[in-house]
């Protein structure tokens, strides 16, 4: 199956998201430190998207992986973006926790549009392959 531009523009995009993804909680890990599981768990998300990514991109498999990659980041991104609104509707958030909400609200909004994205490249690639 041939692939369009605009999906091998969405596949590049993931990666690029995904290295970006692993940069900052790398970043935010070294300078604040996190409990090692939670940064583990970031490290699988961004696993699976440059797993189906590269496999997309390279061997025509993977947009299932990728599709799954993204919801799972998703639901990373929505789970710490609402702990951090409830402690600042809660009164109880410093300026770290009100920045990392604002930067997160950016992050959920750009992985609900690449989850819907990939749901879409997921159903197309399974109807041309039947």
């Amino acid at each position: 199956m041939a692939t369009s531009t605009a999906v091998k523009a969405f596949v590049y995009y993931s990666i690029f998201a995904a290295l970006l993804h692993f940069a900052g909680e790398t970043w935010v890990h070294m300078l604040y430190g996190q409990f090692l599981p939670m940064l583990i768990v970031d490290y699988i998300a961004i696993s699976l998207v440059l797993l189906g990514a590269i496999g997309f991109l390279k061997l025509g498999w993977g947009p299932g992986l990728l599709c799954g990659g993204w919801g799972f980041t998703f639901c990373l991104n929505y789970r710490a973006f609402f702990w951090r609104v409830e402690a600042m509707m809660n009164q109880t958030a410093n300026d770290v926790i009100q920045n990392t909400a604002y930067i997160l609200g950016v992050a959920l909004l750009f992985s609900a549009i690449a989850f819907l994205i990939s749901v879409i490249v997921c159903v197309k690639h399974e109807r041309a392959a039947d």
